[in-house]
């Protein structure tokens, strides 16, 4: 293993994941530790423990979380899956159990984005966006080969365009977010709604009905890579509304690429050309229609490997 290393952790709600990197971002171990949610000082001794055998070879940590996080003050500030944590100062955390190695912390899309950046789908590109396709739907942005964080650290909230004044409710409180479409939450919603609907298949109605509470997009997603007509319209939709922010994007940004990551991803195949076409027919520059719309390719470790890398390019953060 590599005399220098780097530690990335992302924390989840029930679980940290972390790995060791060397010089060239490339992964010499991984692993995971519990979350307590409510003790950012026990997550993170728990870290420590778990990386003591390699702590003579670290050279910096990085941190990723959900949440509203400043990098310059080192601070999170609303967190909804982790409540204790809200307003405590992950810096400080980090430096009582890792004292003396530089720190780095960002949201966990930021930090996503910036993993797929340095050693992903992003490799090459100085300008992209990424969306994350999950419970909910996050976004990071950068330019010029920097984060983009925003006067507030509330830049890249791209879950929560406004694609449709009159649509459907997002968690957030609002209406028509992309998000509500885009989302896991939001794929089940509008699956228990087609169902109900005189259009929808036998197959699908019995396959809502039948999972009741249990519904989740895998589901759906085997469904409609059967063919089920139904299945198939709810997943084009996914890709029409997610093409329509993408364009928007593409519009105000003009990007280098664009990176469709996270759970939902697994199901690009029934929405992905749809986005793409969506996209294309909204974006006004026409060499800008040729932007690539891509695939992660870090996977459930891409936002541990870019806060390694953050840590260890500290000074890159804007």
């Amino acid at each position: 293993m590599s005399s220098q290393l780097y530690l990335g952790a992302d924390v989840g709600g029930t679980a940290l994941k972390y790995v060791l990197t060397d010089s060239r971002g490339e992964i010499q171990r991984q692993g995971e530790v519990a979350t307590d949610p409510q003790s950012t000082a026990e997550t993170i001794e728990r870290l420590g423990h778990a990386v003591a055998p390699w702590r003579s070879a670290l050279q910096g940590v990085g941190l990723a979380c959900a949440g509203i996080v400043d990098p310059q003050a080192g601070t999170l500030g609303r967190a909804p899956n982790l409540p204790g944590w809200e307003d405590s100062d992950l810096t400080g955390a980090i430096g009582a159990v890792f004292d003396g190695l530089p720190v780095a912390v960002a949201n966990d899309v930021n930090g996503a984005l910036y993993g797929e950046y340095r050693s992903g789908a992003g490799r090459g590109a100085d300008s992209l966006v990424m969306l994350a396709l999950g419970t909910g739907v996050g976004g990071g942005i950068l330019q010029d080969g920097h984060l983009v964080i925003g006067a507030d650290c509330g830049a890249g909230e791209i879950g929560h365009m406004v694609l449709d004044l009159e649509g459907p409710p997002c968690p957030c409180g609002n209406l028509g977010c992309l998000e509500a479409w885009a989302g896991a939450r939001g794929v089940v919603r509008a699956a228990r709604e087609r169902a109900a609907g005189e259009a929808a298949t036998d197959a699908f109605r019995r396959l809502v009905t039948e999972q009741a509470e249990a519904l989740t997009p895998r589901h759906l997603s085997e469904l409609a890579a059967q063919g089920d007509p139904t299945a198939v319209a709810l997943y084009h939709e996914v890709g029409r509304r997610l093409g329509q922010a993408v364009g928007n994007l593409v519009n105000v940004l003009n990007p280098d690429r664009v990176i469709i990551g996270g759970g939902l991803a697994a199901a690009a195949g029934l929405f992905l050309e749809v986005c793409r076409e969506q996209a294309v027919g909204q974006i006004l520059a026409r060499a800008a229609r040729q932007v690539p719309i891509v695939l992660a390719e870090l996977g459930p470790h891409a936002a541990a490997v870019g806060a390694a890398w953050l840590a260890r390019e500290v000074e890159r953060i804007d």
